[in-house]
């Protein structure tokens, strides 16, 4: 949908609306990416475990009834073209309509039409299930400027 030649490193993280518990970790760099589970999302946090002050730092990022979950990714290139990589990212997201449908409809379309993540997420998850020690000691600190290619 876009020349991906222009992109020199990008990265973030995502929300799998079929993945609520954890955050999608984001990578590329050259033709390599990644993208696999990382914490949790504070809203699957129960806010007694919340750092102090959290809750007001992440507030104008919070949207009931998902909480924190979003999408930030950064793009790092030369001559992007920002409206097709807008347009093709956009694609990727779950309808308006949907969303308010809820998760029963999310899981259905990706049963539907599979899920290309889920050999990967299951096998970080059960080698992390496997530990004795899972932190929380992620935040969110969203507080970028929009650059202008």
């Amino acid at each position: 949908p876009f020349d991906t030649s222009n992109i020199i490193r990008a990265k973030g993280f995502i929300w799998l609306a079929n993945r609520p518990q954890s955050q999608g970790d984001f990578s590329l760099a050259g033709n390599h990416y990644s993208l696999n589970p990382g914490n949790p999302w504070w809203a699957e946090i129960d806010k007694s475990n919340w750092p102090d002050n959290l809750e007001k730092a992440i507030a104008p990022l919070w949207r009931e009834p998902y909480g924190d979950r979003q999408q930030e990714i950064v793009i790092i290139g030369q001559s992007l073209d920002r409206e097709a990589i807008t347009k093709a990212l956009d694609a990727c997201l779950v309808p308006d309509e949907s969303m308010e449908i809820g998760k029963e409809l999310w899981e259905k379309m990706v049963q539907d039409l599979g899920d290309p993540f889920q050999d990967v997420w299951d096998s970080v998850l059960w080698e992390e299930s496997g530990s004795t020690h899972h932190h929380h000691d992620h935040h969110h600190d969203h507080h970028h400027e929009e650059k202008k290619d």
